[in-house]
């Protein structure tokens, strides 16, 4: 697939890599061409797949099958909207979490969250939540504690979410169906918890959520009549 990533800090840099070891084209542009060019030279020939900087947000986002946001909240709302049009119809990946100043909290509303409010921007796209309980140096790895590495995926389009978990199990991580974007909000929660543990155990964000499952875990999950 044609993967486009906005951003070029360590997230998107982790995804980027990832994405080229899976055999994907990945096309990244940053704040400034600079930026874009520097992930270039960095990723490189590391992989079956390729990578180049785009020259605009525009364009990236116009000739690429998925758009990952891979910037701050702030940053991610503001370009939800500039790029509403363009994204119309296409998958968009939201990794952002919420936080506040200090880490220590979410700016977002308890009846909302990041993915909602960047889906709420671009009403046309298929935004799928997902990565942001994954921290850069556990994505830059094979494996955590001896066992593949889970990526959270919520969407309120079943095909959007199941082209995203196609995506993450191609660059070797499992994809995990945790449901509609609404529960973006317990995931963005779960990322403030985590961000709480770093701190509280010098983990150096070398650490992230694992489902440990008894058996295998379809995808998408077999949801009980129940549920």
């Amino acid at each position: 697939m044609k993967i486009g990533i906005i951003g070029t800090g360590n997230m998107a840099r982790a995804i980027s890599r990832r994405l080229i070891h899976g055999g994907h084209q990945v096309f990244v542009t940053g704040s400034t061409q600079e930026k874009g060019r520097a992930l270039v030279e960095e990723l490189g020939g590391r992989g079956p797949g390729t990578i180049e900087a785009a020259a605009t947000k525009d364009a990236l986002a116009s000739g690429c099958d998925i758009v990952v946001l891979a910037t701050w909240y702030s940053d991610s709302t503001r370009i939800a909207v500039e790029l509403s049009e363009v994204l119309r119809g296409k998958v968009v990946v939201d990794i952002a979490n919420p936080f506040n100043e200090t880490f220590d909290g979410l700016i977002t509303d308890y009846d909302t969250s990041a993915g909602e409010e960047i889906q709420r921007r671009m009403p046309g796209a298929h935004v799928v939540k997902a990565f942001n309980t994954t921290f850069a140096p556990v994505l830059a790895g094979d494996v955590f504690d001896g066992t593949v590495v889970d990526v959270f995926l919520a969407s309120d389009s079943e095909d959007a979410k199941a082209r995203a978990a196609a995506l993450v199990e191609s660059s070797g991580l499992r994809p995990i169906d945790a449901g509609a974007l609404r529960n973006s909000r317990v995931l963005e929660q779960s990322a403030l918890l985590m961000v709480e543990l770093q701190g509280r155990y010098g983990l150096n964000f070398e650490a992230g959520l694992k489902i440990l499952p008894t058996q295998p875990l379809p995808f998408p999950a077999r949801v009980s009549a129940h549920a």
